[in-house]
């Protein structure tokens, strides 16, 4: 489940002037670094179609308004002991190569990535898509640097592969 923390921090609607937040149609995105980056779930039709089966598979009446609000979000990208199994896979799979790095960054690490094969499926070597900001900064909420407030978080950001 969600922290009460995180979800206020999901929920916090932003009243920044910049068009993308004028766009965004789910209420709950924030400006991001890059241009890439400023994407509303709703804008993107994977996720889309996974707020729609939510309808279906978990019969809700009806369809979320924001992906970090479907029933499926916290489960495949937020807990804890679903993102060490995902961790676990993605060390065989890359070896030595895998990223290491602080705990908090390699949860965000595996949540994107389980995002990505949630709603895209494999997308294969070198490929990226980027996230849905609603999805991000959610992620970053729930695995905040220690001791490290909101609004001081600073995000690294979308990058393409040959970046």
């Amino acid at each position: 489940m969600l922290s009460l923390s995180s979800l206020q921090y999901c929920d916090k609607i932003c009243h920044c002037t910049d068009s993308f937040i004028t766009r965004c149609q789910c209420g709950n995105c924030q400006s991001m670094p890059r241009e890439e980056e400023n994407i509303c779930c709703q804008e993107v039709d994977a996720v889309k179609n996974k707020n729609l089966k939510a309808v279906t598979v978990a019969e809700l009446q009806a369809e979320p308004r924001c992906l970090v609000q479907h029933p499926g979000f916290e489960a495949v990208c937020l807990n804890v002991w679903v993102l060490q199994t995902a961790w676990l896979q993605y060390k065989q799979q890359y070896g030595s190569s895998a990223y290491e790095g602080p705990k908090h960054k390699k949860h965000r690490h595996i949540a994107y990535r389980q995002l990505v094969r949630w709603c895209w499926g494999a997308l294969g070597k070198n490929i990226r898509v980027p996230l849905p900001s609603c999805a991000v900064n959610c992620t970053c909420a729930h695995f905040p640097k220690p001791n490290q407030l909101e609004e001081d978080m600073i995000l690294s950001g979308f990058t393409y592969a040959d970046e």
